[in-house]
Parts: structure tokens; C-alpha cells; sequence
């Protein structure tokens, strides 16, 4: 009986191994972009580096490939929304903005570097602060980056870091189009959800720009 046994159990063993091998392919699952793109807007929340009055306007953009910052997706779209929803709920009124800006490059002194056509926007719409980010998607997650940027100073005041597994809807979502060339928004044109508050809307916002390009639009 002892022999039994022990020819048996360098089968079993074989065979659970071969069994949890078979795990190593398994298909990734989606996380819910919901509660990511939340709880991403909720540390940004924790690390500013100064106060946000309540009620303030805040321009969020569309997430750029980090590829390509002329290029996102439905992916850096709707996780831009999303975003911006977290803000508003937050109590922020909410500007989104579809156009390639270019936030990542940084001066020497720490501040950033923004084009003229940024500045015009940023001075058209009186908004105190800028939220934008960058998304690189690889073979089992997409990584984003995301950071709060003071329009005064051009300091960034709070910034973070996730990512998210490229299940079967990340990897639809992450088609590229060029920024502008399709969808709900174009250009530097004001989304649905912006200004949330009518009443400062009014005093603070100008009101949508027309249907141009980007840089027509910003002129």
C-alpha cells in the first residue's frame, strides 16, 4: 500500500501542476472605470498642494496617448468625462475640453510650459485650474497619469497615478482618433457638462465657442 502511494503521488502532483499552468493564459478582466476614475479624483483631492474654493471652474481635458499627444480614444474620453463628474459631484463647476495641449513639458524651475493657444484658453474661460493627463496603453494594463495644474502660476498642485487592466472593453476603448476628429466634442468646444452652475456660469464662463478647430476656435 505505501508503494501505491508513493507512485501516485508524483502523478497528483503532475497533474496540479499542469492544472495551475493552465491558469497562466486566463483572459484579464475590465475594472470599473467608474470607481477608478473616482477614487483617482479623490486622491488628486487629498494631494493638492493648496485650496480649491468650492464652486471654483475647473477645465478638465481629454486624456492624450502618450504617444501621441494629438491622438486619444474613446478610453481617454470617457475616462476624462468621468473625471470631470467626480469634480462635479465634488462641488467644482466642470469645463471638459477636447484639444492637445501640451501639459507634460516642464521648465527647469518646475512649472509648465504652456502653448499660446493654451493660455488663450485659459484666459477666455477664467478658469483657476486645469486638469489633464496622459494614458500609455501595454500588453495587460493601460497606465494613466493625471495632474492638477494651478492656470496662474502653471505650478502643478496635485498629481496621480493608476492603472487598469486591458480586459476585452479596454482594449475597444483604446482605438485612437485624432483629437477633434469624431465624437460628442471638437476642438476647444465646451462639453454638455460645462458650466455646471448656471448662476456662475454667467459671470465666470464665456459662453460655447463655435464650431471650428482647435486653434480657429482659440483665435
Amino acid at each position: 500500500m505505501f508503494k501505491l502511494s508513493t507512485l501516485l503521488i508524483p502523478a497528483l502532483l503532475a497533474t496540479t501542476l499542469s492544472g495551475c499552468g493552465g491558469f497562466r493564459n486566463y483572459e484579464v478582466k475590465d475594472a470599473n472605470l467608474v470607481e477608478v476614475s473616482y477614487d483617482a479624483v479623490d486622491d488628486l483631492n487629498k494631494r493638492l498642494t493648496q485650496k480649491l474654493p468650492k464652486n471654483s471652474l475647473i477645465i478638465v481635458t481629454t486624456l492624450l496617448n502618450v504617444d501621441n499627444l494629438n491622438k486619444t480614444s474613446a478610453f481617454g474620453r470617457i475616462v476624462s468625462d468621468q473625471i470631470a463628474s467626480a469634480f462635479h459631484k465634488a462641488g467644482y463647476q466642470i469645463i471638459g475640453m477636447e484639444l492637445p495641449i501640451d501639459l507634460f513639458i516642464m521648465k527647469e524651475d518646475g512649472s509648465l510650459h504652456l502653448s499660446d493657444d493654451t493660455k488663450k484658453m485659459l484666459k477666455r474661460y477664467h478658469a483657476g485650474v486645469l486638469v489633464g493627463g496622459v494614458y500609455a496603453p501595454g500588453k495587460k494594463n493601460s497606465y494613466v497619469s493625471l495632474r492638477v495644474i494651478d492656470t496662474t502660476s502653471k505650478a502643478i498642485i496635485s498629481s496621480t497615478d493608476f492603472s487598469v487592466p486591458m480586459g476585452p472593453d479596454a482594449k475597444l476603448l483604446m482605438t485612437s482618433k485624432e483629437v477633434g476628429s469624431a465624437g460628442k466634442r471638437g476642438g476647444a468646444e465646451a462639453s454638455d457638462a460645462a458650466p455646471v452652475d448656471a448662476d456662475t456660469a454667467k459671470t465666470e464662463a464665456a459662453p460655447p465657442a463655435p464650431e471650428k478647430s482647435a486653434t480657429d476656435s482659440l483665435e
